[in-house]
């Protein structure tokens, strides 16, 4: 069942990336994509950590499961809110190019309070284990945005970053409200009366959220950053191939994190060992699966995406390998995360953040996008290796 909604999302998230970047071409697709890269880059601050806060209080007192909804909701728009002002505020200083001032507040608002506030919506199913309305969760959003992108193509307007803000937005917002609702046919509306009170959630909620920023914001740097150094034209197919390789990757981090809650359940004892290696032997073979797909997909690519996109094909060959890294690295992060040991895990993140920024900031001015792909590579080896490292010196204790 689980599965099965993760196959949707991806099937959901490639239909998208198809019609918006088929609908502006491939110079405006870059704009698009590299505005809504400034804010993705935060996001996962924007929630401060809730989701993984709500898994974890959830998974070992069901009981709670709507107090934390609220506090997940409650923190989402007061972080969120401070991030989207202060993001908007920068990008018209920061960015040199960018989808223009009221389409990049329809974006940062779709970025750092809708999705998030999703996110939660979808940890909360998962954390009840009730994995058919987690799997219908994940897909609301990308749902919503297709179905906005392709109303507004029937509707006769013409492909603008503008107007693909004006989508990207309303699908978001109206992947929110169904998730509220579907939150409320499984588990009940927010118990905002018995809510985290924001100190203590905002404590707790803190190491998730650092982890949160340093073990994705990798993933979204480069678009902002070869905006700025190559321009639109270079972002458009460099993106369009990274997203579509990024759809056979999303089934992994989609598994993990549908698993991570029964992981911290069963800390400290026998039983996380034995399903920490299911999720193990699924992720990594997944992995090397979908980095065999990008190998054969990669030909097809310009046809599919149209004309200027015909230096994707390359993107894609040399992202192959991404799947399989990505996925050694984040099946070990979830160890640490579900033993207790999330400094560790946010350390190691921060030094491959750090590494991904220097490496685009030296190779993207002498390489291009190559250099983007480079440092991605190279991110995903050293913070895999990492991990590892700590996570096969130190074996969660048994009860």
């Amino acid at each position: 069942m689980g599965s099965g909604g993760l196959v949707l999302r991806a099937v959901i998230q490639a239909i998208y990336l198809l019609v918006v970047s088929r609908w502006l071409g491939a110079s405006d697709f870059g704009l698009f994509a590299g505005s809504v890269a400034v804010a993705a880059i935060v996001a996962p601050l924007a929630n401060w950590g809730t989701p993984l806060l709500l898994t974890r209080h959830v998974a070992r007192n069901p009981e709670s499961s709507r107090a934390m909804w609220a506090t997940a909701l409650s923190q989402t728009g007061r972080v969120g809110g401070l991030l989207s002002v202060l993001v908007l505020a920068l990008a018209g200083f920061v960015l040199r190019e960018h989808v223009g001032l009221w389409a990049m507040a329809l974006v940062v608002v779709a970025e750092l309070i809708l999705v998030p506030a999703t996110q939660a919506a979808t940890s909360q199913c998962f954390a009840l284990e009730r994995g058919m309305a987690g799997s219908i969760s994940i897909c609301l959003v990308p749902a919503g945005r297709v179905l906005a992108a392709v109303a507004m193509l029937a509707a006769g307007l013409d492909g603008s970053p503008g107007h693909a803000a004006i989508a990207h937005f309303v699908g978001s917002l109206g992947g929110l409200a169904a998730a509220l609702v579907l939150v409320a046919i499984v588990d009940g509306w927010p118990a905002w009366s018995r809510r985290m009170r924001t100190g203590p959630a905002t404590r707790e909620g803190t190491p998730y959220a650092i982890g949160g920023l340093v073990g994705t914001s990798y993933l979204e740097l480069d678009k902002v950053l070869m905006l700025q150094l190559l321009g639109a034209a270079i972002v458009g197919p460099y993106t369009a191939g990274f997203r579509v390789v990024g759809v056979l990757v999303m089934p992994i981090a989609a598994l993990i994190g549908a698993t991570l809650p029964r992981l911290m359940a069963l800390h400290q004892t026998s039983g996380q060992a034995r399903t920490y290696r299911a999720v193990l032997v699924s992720a990594v073979g997944y992995g090397l699966l979908a980095s065999l797909a990008t190998l054969a997909l990669s030909p097809f690519v310009p046809a599919l995406f149209g004309p200027g996109y015909e230096d994707t094909a390359r993107y894609v060959q040399w992202l192959s390998p991404w799947p399989l890294l990505y996925a050694l690295h984040h099946s070990a992060a979830s160890a640490l995360t579900a033993s207790d040991r999330q400094g560790q895990r946010i350390r190691i993140e921060s030094a491959g953040l750090g590494i991904a920024i220097v490496l685009n900031v030296v190779l993207l001015p002498k390489l291009g996008a190559a250099g983007a792909v480079v440092a991605l590579l190279a991110t995903e080896a050293v913070v895999a290796l990492m991990c590892w490292k700590v996570v096969s010196g130190r074996k969660p204790r048994q009860a």
